[in-house]
C-alpha cells in the first residue's frame, strides 16, 4: 500500500509544544496581570473583520501583509493586529463609556511577512489601549507600563527607544506638497534609515517619474521668460491655467496635431508643471528627513539638537516640549531598569501615528538584538475609523519575542503527574475512579491502557516522565489499597485507596523540595 504524502506546516507557521507554551504561557499570563493591576479591562475582538477596518487605518501598504479573502461577496481579512480591532469595539460598542478607557487585550495575530528572527507569520501580541486621556499623562503612562511589564517577567537590560512623528509631519504640512507624496515620505522614515537615499528615491521616482535628488543647473535655463510663465501658471487653478494655455496656442496660431485633442495635451503640459513644483520641496523635505533621522542619542542631548532643527528651518518646536513634559512624567512614575533613548527617525512604518511613538528593544538569551515591544500615539484613528475625534495610545508586547528574552524556565518546567497502573483488565475501572479522585484534588493523573505488562507498563510511565505510579491488582483491590511508587526516588508503600490523594500529593511536594535543594 503507497504511503500518502507528508503534509507540512505552512512556512512562518510552526507548533508550539509543551514547555514552550508553557513557557509563554506563563509569561502572557503575567503580563495580562501586570494590566489588570493598572485598571484595564479585558477586550477580546474577533480574529476574523472585515479588510476596510485596516486598510482604513494603514492604508494600502498593510494590503500585501494581510491574509484576507472573498467570502460571499465581503472582503474578509484575519487580523494583522489588535489595536484596529480594539478601535472599532469603542466605536461601535463602547463609546458611551466615561473617559479615559482603558482596556487591555491578547491573542493570535497573522501578517503575510518573511519570517524572521523570533518573528513568525502567526504569534501573539498582548498590549493595552488609553482613550481620551490627555497626552502627557496618558504617554507616560503607557510607557511605564510598558517598560514594566517587561520587568515583571525578568527583564531588566533593555533599551526604551522614544519619538515623534509630529516633527515631521508637521514639516511636510508646511512644503504644501501632494498628499500622495506626504504620505510616501512619511512611509518611507524608516527605509531612509534602513535602505538609504537611493532606495527611497528610486521608490519616489514611481510616484514622480524623472526625480532627481540633484536640482538642475539653472544656468541651462536661459529663459527667463518661460520660467516666469511656468510661476504664473503654477499660481493659478487648473481651469484657469488650463484656458490660460489654450488661448496663449492660439494667439501664436499654434496647432495641435489632428490625431490629440487639445485638452489633452494641455492637461499632460499641466500636470507636469505641477510636478515639476513638487521637486524642490521634495528636495527640501528628504534634506530634512536625513538630518532628522541623525538625532538620536540620550534624552538631553537629543532635545537640544533637536531644538536646533526646528530653530533653522522655522518649525514649530511643540512637539519637543511635549516629548519633555512625557519624560518627566515618566520619571516621576518610578525608575526603570532600562536605558531611555530619543530617536527622531524613528517611525515604526505606519503613517497613522501623530505624535510620541517608541520601541523597547531587548537581546535574546543567546545575545541577539531583538524588538519586544512598539506603541505610539494615534489621535486620528477613532475618527478615521467613524467615531468621534477622541485621543488616543497604546502598545503591544510580542510574546513569542519576549519569551525568547526573559530567564530561561527552570529545568524542572515539565508538568508532574502521576500514571495509575491497572494489573489486569479488571483493575481497569478502579484505576479510572483513582485517577478522578485524584485530578478532584488538582493532581495531574493519567490510567496506563494498552493491556501491556506491569513491567512494561512502568517502563512506559517512566519515559513518559511520570513522577509517581499507583499500582492496582487483584491483592490491592481485595485490600481496598495500592501501591505508590515515587519513579524519581524509588521510595513505595502500600496507600488505602481513600488516602492516596493526601499521600500522592505529599510525595510531589517532598520531590519539588528535593528538586530545589
Amino acid at each position: 500500500m503507497a504511503v500518502a504524502k507528508q503534509i507540512s506546516a505552512l512556512r512562518g507557521m510552526r507548533d508550539v509544544f509543551a514547555a514552550e507554551y508553557a513557557h509563554s504561557r506563563g509569561l502572557l499570563e503575567a503580563l495580562e496581570q501586570h494590566l489588570r493591576l493598572h485598571a484595564y479591562a479585558a477586550i477580546d475582538p474577533p480574529l476574523l473583520e472585515n479588510t476596510e477596518l485596516y486598510l482604513r487605518k494603514s492604508g494600502e501598504d498593510i494590503a500585501a501583509r494581510l491574509y484576507e479573502f472573498d467570502f460571499k461577496s465581503r472582503r474578509l481579512a484575519l487580523r494583522p493586529e489588535l489595536t484596529a480591532s480594539v478601535l472599532r469595539a469603542y466605536v461601535e460598542e463602547l463609546h458611551g463609556e466615561p473617559l479615559p478607557l482603558r482596556l487591555r487585550y491578547s491573542g493570535l495575530v497573522f501578517r503575510y511577512e518573511k519570517p524572521q528572527l523570533h518573528r513568525y507569520r502567526q504569534f501573539t501580541l498582548a498590549g493595552a489601549e488609553l482613550l481620551g486621556a490627555p497626552a502627557d499623562y496618558a504617554d507616560a503612562e503607557l510607557l511605564a507600563m510598558a517598560c514594566g511589564g517587561l520587568e515583571s517577567v525578568g527583564i531588566h537590560n533593555y533599551r526604551l527607544v522614544i519619538g515623534t512623528s509630529a516633527l515631521l509631519e508637521n514639516f511636510l504640512s508646511s512644503l504644501g506638497l501632494r498628499k500622495q507624496l506626504h504620505n510616501f515620505l512619511l512611509r518611507n522614515m524608516e527605509n531612509l534609515r534602513k535602505q538609504g537615499m537611493d532606495y527611497v528615491v528610486d521608490s519616489l521616482r514611481a510616484v514622480l517619474p524623472g526625480f532627481q535628488l540633484t536640482s538642475p543647473d539653472r544656468a541651462e535655463a536661459k529663459e527667463q521668460d518661460s520660467q516666469q510663465l511656468i510661476h504664473v501658471l503654477r499660481e493659478m487653478t487648473d481651469a484657469e491655467a488650463h484656458s490660460a494655455i489654450s488661448q496663449f496656442l492660439r494667439s501664436l496660431n499654434i496647432h495641435i496635431d489632428a490625431n490629440r485633442a487639445e485638452s489633452q495635451v494641455i492637461d499632460r503640459l499641466l500636470h507636469k508643471i505641477r510636478e515639476d513644483e513638487q521637486a524642490p520641496k521634495l528636495r527640501t523635505a528628504l534634506e530634512f528627513m536625513t538630518r532628522l533621522s541623525e538625532i538620536v542619542g540620550e534624552p538631553d542631548y537629543a532635545l537640544a539638537a533637536a531644538a536646533q532643527l526646528c530653530q533653522e528651518v522655522a518649525l514649530d518646536d511643540s512637539p519637543l516640549k511635549q516629548l519633555e513634559i512625557t519624560l518627566r512624567r515618566l520619571a516621576e512614575s518610578g525608575g526603570l531598569s532600562g536605558e531611555i533613548q530619543l530617536d527622531f527617525g524613528l517611525s515604526r512604518g505606519l503613517h497613522y501615528y501623530t505624535g510620541m511613538i517608541f520601541e523597547i528593544h531587548g537581546q535574546t538569551r543567546a545575545g541577539e538584538a531583538i524588538q519586544l515591544c512598539g506603541g505610539g500615539r494615534y489621535d486620528n484613528l477613532v475618527s478615521i475609523l467613524g467615531g468621534e475625534p477622541t485621543p488616543a495610545a497604546g502598545f503591544a508586547w510580542g510574546i513569542e519575542r519576549v519569551a525568547s528574552a526573559s530567564p530561561a524556565p527552570a529545568a524542572s518546567a515539565q508538568e508532574r503527574f502521576v500514571c495509575v497502573i491497572p494489573v489486569a483488565e479488571a483493575d481497569y475501572a478502579t484505576c479510572q475512579a483513582i485517577a478522578a479522585d485524584l485530578r478532584a484534588q488538582q493532581l495531574v493523573a493519567e490510567v496506563s491502557m494498552g493491556g501491556r505488562s506491569l513491567r512494561r507498563s512502568l517502563k512506559q510511565a517512566d519515559r513518559r516522565g511520570a513522577s509517581l505510579v499507583i499500582i492496582i491488582g487483584e491483592a490491592e483491590r481485595e485490600e481496598n489499597s495500592a501501591v505508590l511508587r515515587d519513579m524519581r526516588g524509588g521510595e513505595e508503600r502500600r496507600v488505602a485507596i481513600a488516602a492516596l490523594p493526601a499521600a500522592a500529593a505529599d510525595m510531589l511536594r517532598q520531590q519539588e523540595r528535593d528538586h530545589a535543594s
